[in-house]
Order: C-alpha cells, then sequence, then structure tokens
C-alpha cells in the first residue's frame, strides 16, 4: 500500500470538521460547510458548490470530497441508497472512468486515502460522514461503491499500518451498515422538526437541542417509514412518555395520560409538564395538511396507549 501524499491536508480538513460538527449538530447547512478550513496559514474548501467530487488545489493526486444534493423541487429525502447493507453507489461525473474528476477517485481507491462525503438530506443542508473509501469501479454501470469506517480508522494513515484486506473490508461493511441506520435517523428528524417549525407537538417548545423525532409507528414495522407523516416533534420529556405509553394522542389530536400518571402527586413537572395537558388538543401541527400525522397510525398507537393502561 502507497502512502497518500495528500495526507496532511486530508488529516487539516477532518479536524476542522469535527470541530464544525460537534459545535453545530450532525447536519451543516452549507454556508458553514463553504466556509472551508485552513492549511498552513491558507484556507482551503472542503467541497464546491456545483462540483460533486472535489478536492483543493494544493491537493496532488486524490479527491478531498465527494456531495450528493437534494434538489429543491425534489423530494425531501433519498432512501433508495438506504436500505441495503452494500455500500453508497456514487455516480461517474460523466462517463469516462479516465475523466478528470473520476481518476481522482480512482487513485483515491488505489491508495486507500479517505475521503469525506457530504451526503444531502435536504436541500442546502448536508451530513458530512467521514471517512469513506472507494472500493470498487464499475465502468459498466458509471458507479463507484463508497464504503464507511469506523471512527477510530480517522487516526489511521494510509501505508503506515498492515491490514487484513478480509477483516478490513468486513469491518468497513458492518461501518457502512450502521452509518446508513444513523442517515436514517438523521434525515427523519430534519424533516420532522421542519415540519413542526422546530417545536414540540406537545407543548410547542422551541429548543432543537432538545427536541427528538419520534415515530408513531416503530421503525422495525414494515409500514413504519421514515417519513414525516409517521413522525411527530416531541421535546425529550413528552418523547420519553410517548415511548413509555404513559402518553397518547387520541386520532383527533386530543392527548391523554396514563391513569398510573394521573393518580401521582408530585412537583411542577409532573403536574404541568404532563398532567397538565391531559385532555387537550396537540399544541403544534404541520402546515402541510400532507405532512401531518396519519390518522390510522394514530390509532393504532393508540390502542397500543389504551391496552398498555
Amino acid at each position: 500500500m502507497h502512502q497518500d501524499p495528500d495526507w496532511p491536508i486530508r488529516v487539516a480538513a477532518f479536524d476542522a470538521l469535527q470541530r464544525r460538527v460537534h459545535q453545530y449538530g450532525e447536519v451543516l447547512p452549507w454556508e458553514l460547510i463553504d466556509e472551508g478550513f485552513s492549511y498552513q496559514g491558507e484556507t482551503l474548501h472542503f467541497a464546491n458548490r456545483a462540483r460533486g467530487i472535489f478536492w483543493p488545489r494544493l491537493m496532488r493526486e486524490t479527491a478531498l470530497s465527494i456531495k450528493t444534493t437534494v434538489p429543491r423541487q425534489g423530494r425531501e429525502a433519498r432512501y433508495d441508497d438506504l436500505h441495503s447493507d452494500e455500500g453508497f453507489l456514487y455516480k461517474f461525473q460523466g462517463t469516462d472512468v479516465a475523466g478528470r474528476d473520476n481518476r481522482r477517485l480512482v487513485r483515491a481507491m488505489e491508495l486507500d486515502a479517505p475521503l469525506i462525503y457530504f451526503y444531502g438530506i435536504e436541500p442546502g443542508a448536508y451530513r458530512p460522514i467521514w471517512p469513506v473509501y472507494i472500493s470498487e469501479v464499475d465502468p459498466a454501470a458509471l458507479s463507484f461503491t463508497v464504503v464507511s469506517a469506523a471512527p477510530e480508522a480517522r487516526v489511521r494513515e494510509p501505508g503506515r499500518f498492515a491490514a487484513d484486506p478480509k477483516m478490513l473490508n468486513l469491518e468497513r461493511r458492518y461501518a457502512t451498515v450502521q452509518v446508513k441506520k444513523r442517515l436514517h435517523q438523521v434525515a427523519f428528524r430534519q424533516h420532522v422538526l421542519r415540519a413542526y417549525e422546530q417545536r414540540c407537538a406537545v407543548c410547542r417548545f422551541p429548543r432543537t437541542e432538545l427536541l427528538d423525532a419520534a415515530h408513531i409507528l416503530p421503525d422495525r414495522d414494515v409500514r413504519g417509514r421514515p417519513e414525516v407523516p409517521n413522525g411527530l416533534s416531541l421535546c425529550k420529556l413528552h418523547h420519553g412518555a410517548f415511548d413509555a405509553d404513559l402518553l397518547g394522542i387520541r386520532p383527533d389530536g386530543i392527548i391523554e395520560i396514563a391513569q398510573s400518571l394521573l393518580d401521582e402527586h408530585d412537583g411542577p413537572t409532573l403536574e404541568h409538564g404532563l398532567k397538565g395537558f391531559a385532555g387537550k388538543p396537540l399544541g403544534m401541527l404541520p402546515g402541510a395538511k400532507a405532512l401531518r400525522p396519519r390518522g390510522d397510525y394514530l390509532e393504532e398507537r393508540y390502542e397500543r396507549f389504551r391496552k398498555a393502561g
């Protein structure tokens, strides 16, 4: 395995991206990505708005990142790639594997060089995944196969350790499955919270950091797809109560609280944060009717709550 001549730039980009995600969260708006990162006194870019395969001008042989977008006129989410246990399929730029952009990814595969994948979650917003690797090139299908690696792999420089190819392939396949599961959750949360204007459906609490996207039908259910009509934006308190069947929502949107909680007497969190919403309608719903909770899903979930009580 050859050493990656672009490794120092790659490390600087990874470190800067880690700080950006730690500060702003898993999903970054393009404006934050476009600010770039510092390397030897220069500002270099992570990606380019117009090009899917990108490398800063100082990189000699490979690319730094790849990017997929969600068109503004398109569907909110793209889940076709996430259902399989295989890698992500990334289409060629053009049709020639020897073209300038594609050649950079082929070289990254030869060097086993790690890349950043800016995966479009919604228009103008991306979930960065790194490190990812090009594991296969398919000229007939005009595509690359992209796989992920475990976070600890970020510190391993290509050429500095001897890896068992079979074990490395298994590790990356497992990591890719985990990344895809996480992408499901991240995309679902992003779409649900936006539909509910970043507020809890029960109490209208507005802090995004303390909001979750709760499934009405669980994702293990074949109908429980990560789509907005199967979701509710709930604060941590009400999400926990909903999942524990201590808070139920009738098909007409009226909130019920489990009798076991109604019979208890405690401080203001119980009295006002839970019991106080009994018999009241949901405080927040999406403006678009197509994004509101499906009545049949609510009915099935409410029946579970009723039986638990």
